[in-house]
């Protein structure tokens, strides 16, 4: 029960979020939970997209002529854009995440080794780091755009005709007249929910691809453990065929998260390559330009910068682990000693030798592998962009 509690510690802050935006999978019986829970999603996508990602698109095609404003334009737009776009696709794969997650509940719940706790729990740390880092860039990202506003302090990009006194979080534009009250209130108050509620979901999505990732890893670990020891128990058929039906439960399990998430890990990395030449941009101007650029805005720059640097990092480290430990099955299975072994046992490792022979992979649009080589091409291309732009970088 203590290793339960801790993992029920470790995602608690990230089911949380996932509940308050109506993303987390868990059963809805009853017909009036069902309305009320797409009640909820509707009004959460409708506050993210008609408060903040339409203003914003709306903002770069009014300040078009101007490259600051569009640069700083972009550095909002973009990941609200991928923001409604990771809602919509989690929200109507609620179902297809639903087992999965009732899975890695069960797993936690199931008699183990203590080798087989440790390997979880080692598993779950990596996790739970990494949501706590995620969590706290974006409370001082939020804090930046939300707060310092109210108090004349702006970390966007603003022109001598712009009024420090009425400036809203986001780069916006609306047909109607928002410098008025109650005008202004109102729809400041609309950004800032919008805002929070998109961080929310832009953070906890991640987090929660994350944390089923890695589980499966633990899992393929202990799965790989279990087999390499197999030829040292007398109950060989027993515990053969459960690591046969491990293996591919945990297969079933990858597939459906890369059918989830495939084409939004292909944003996401296209993303990580747009955001890297907008924010490249803005620090080669504070550094070469010498322009002034207040300590809060570099500040905000930095935190936007290292969080979605987390994130990518994060898809590509547990793709990367993913694959080893599928390779570490193959293994397993070959170093079984199965040439010692019956005829009719040794063909029963045939069934893991087979489906462990091709690795499980984590694709970007089925185009490219979410492993740790994808990971360093994008950012030696990123190094090699702005070598050219400016040969001191």
């Amino acid at each position: 029960m203590l290793f339960c509690s801790d993992y029920e510690w470790a995602v608690e802050l990230n089911r949380s979020s996932m509940r308050v935006i109506g993303l987390w999978p868990e059963e809805e019986r009853s017909g009036r939970k069902k309305f009320l829970a797409k009640l909820h999603r509707t009004a959460v996508f409708l506050m993210i997209t008609v408060a903040c990602t339409v203003p914003c698109f709306c903002s770069l095609i009014r300040h078009c002529d101007d490259l600051m404003a569009v640069i700083d334009n972009l550095g909002y737009s973009i990941p609200f854009l991928i923001t409604s776009m990771k809602y919509i696709v989690v929200s109507g794969k609620k179902e297809v995440l639903l087992p999965i997650v009732n899975m890695v509940a069960e797993d936690w719940a199931k008699l183990k080794t203590d080798l087989e706790r440790d390997v979880m729990m080692q598993r779950i740390r990596v996790a739970r780091t990494v949501n706590i880092v995620g969590y706290m860039l974006i409370f001082i990202v939020i804090v930046l755009m939300l707060v310092l506003p109210r108090i004349g302090i702006s970390i966007r990009y603003v022109t001598n005709e712009t009024d420090v006194r009425k400036i809203f979080p986001l780069p916006s534009y609306y047909i109607y007249d928002v410098s008025q009250s109650p005008y202004f209130e109102i729809t400041f108050l609309a950004q800032m929910a919008g805002t929070v509620l998109g961080a929310l979901c832009y953070i906890g999505v991640d987090n929660f691809f994350g944390i089923l990732i890695l589980h499966i890893c633990g899992q393929l670990e202990n799965l790989r453990t279990r087999l390499a020891n197999t030829k040292q128990l007398e109950t060989f058929d027993r515990i053969l065929v459960t690591t046969v039906e491990d293996h591919i439960r945990l297969i079933r399990a990858v597939d459906a998260i890369e059918y989830t998430f495939t084409l939004l890990v292909l944003v996401l990395l296209l993303y990580f390559g747009t955001f890297s030449c907008i924010y490249g941009l803005l620090f080669l101007t504070i550094i070469v330009e010498k322009e002034q650029f207040s300590l809060l805005r570099v500040i905000y720059l930095v935190c936007i910068f290292l969080n979605t640097l987390l994130q990518t990092s994060f898809y590509c480290i547990a793709g990367q682990i993913l694959v080893s430990q599928s390779e570490g099955v193959y293994d397993a299975a070959y170093e079984c000693e199965w040439l010692n072994l019956k005829s009719n046992k040794a063909k029963g490792l045939i069934l893991i030798m087979a489906r462990a022979k091709r690795p499980l992979y984590l694709t970007a649009g089925k185009l490219v592998p979410m492993t740790m080589p994808t990971l360093c091409n994008n950012c030696f291309r990123y190094y090699e962009y702005h070598s050219a732009i400016c040969p001191s970088f």
